[in-house]
């Protein structure tokens, strides 16, 4: 693959709801997931629109009178996202969904702890290599064995290791209790892979995918949501619904493929300059994705490796 590709790790500063519709179950907003794995997910085409409206909201920058100024920041929009009209053209640059990488949840050692299992860190290693990052090749035979026997591996620094997961008493998540394994010379091949892109996760288990499946699937955020009617200033009959979220501090990342432009009209923008514009001018450090913008929902930190 071309050395112009990217791996966005996206930093949950806020809740997400990325719905999915409707649902005739306890919860009436649903998150979107995937359907083999049941995890969390953002659909593609929903982190596509949300570059787009930030390239909206960086236009707004630029004075009103200064047309011709808009006029080429618009060029730009359509070379870089495609245009539909008579001369439509498609986007110059391809963008994954954005995965689950590490979960937050409620322990007693801290006010939470992030956890990741081997299925998620295989995807990832996958990713690296099908976008040409660095990586290396990771015996998971005996961690398996000893994460089935609810044994977990601390991948955070070794600084964050030795304060908080000192002793035997071992860990709580929730409603699992877990025992930490402290040879960490079992993982230090694959936390040398994966730290780069979890510097944010100081204090981060491996733990089974089957208790990271029952984190992501019955420790979700559920918020309860009502309407006012103006009139009255109270509850409108019928609007009590709940809204399943992303906990803020939730980490995913998306992984981003970088083309020339498509655009034969205007200026042809070259795959580079595309990616610099983007990463280092327009999104460089922040973005908000998904719904309830004007709640505060969906505002990610964002780390371009």
């Amino acid at each position: 693959m071309s050395n112009q590709n990217s791996i966005v790790v996206m930093y949950g500063l806020t809740p997400c709801h990325a719905g999915s519709g409707s649902a005739m179950g306890v919860v009436d907003l649903p998150i979107q997931r995937e359907r083999h794995t049941n995890w969390p997910v953002i659909q593609a085409s929903g982190v596509k629109g949300a570059f787009r409206a930030n390239f909206e909201k960086f236009r707004n920058r630029i004075p009103e009178n200064d047309k011709n100024r808009i006029k080429d920041f618009e060029n730009i929009t359509k070379s870089i996202f495609g245009s539909s009209d008579d001369t439509g053209y498609a986007g110059s640059f391809s963008i994954s969904d954005a995965k689950i990488l590490a979960y937050p949840m409620r322990s007693n050692i801290a006010p939470f702890v992030w956890i990741t299992c081997p299925s998620v860190l295989k995807r990832l290693i996958k990713d690296l290599k099908f976008i040409g990052k660095p990586t290396t090749e990771f015996d998971w035979t005996n961690v398996e064995l000893e994460l089935n026997k609810n044994i977990s591996f601390v991948l955070s620094k070794k600084d964050n290791k030795d304060l908080l997961f000192e002793g035997d008493k071992g860990v709580l998540i929730e409603d699992y209790q877990v025992s930490i394994n402290k040879n960490n010379d079992s993982v230090s091949g694959l936390t040398e892979i994966i730290l780069k892109y979890l510097e944010k996760a100081e204090r981060l288990l491996l733990v089974s995918d089957e208790i990271f499946n029952y984190g992501v699937t019955d420790c979700t955020q559920v918020s309860a949501k009502i309407s006012i009617d103006s009139k009255t200033g109270t509850t409108m009959e019928g609007s009590l619904r709940y809204q399943e979220e992303l906990p803020s501090d939730t980490i995913m990342y998306s992984i981003i493929c970088w083309g020339d432009s498509k655009n034969t009209v205007e200026e042809n923008l070259k795959a580079e300059t595309i990616k610099k514009f983007i990463c280092e001018e327009v999104i460089a450090n922040y973005i908000q994705i998904a719904g309830d913008e004007t709640l505060g929902r969906g505002i990610f930190e964002l780390s371009w490796i």
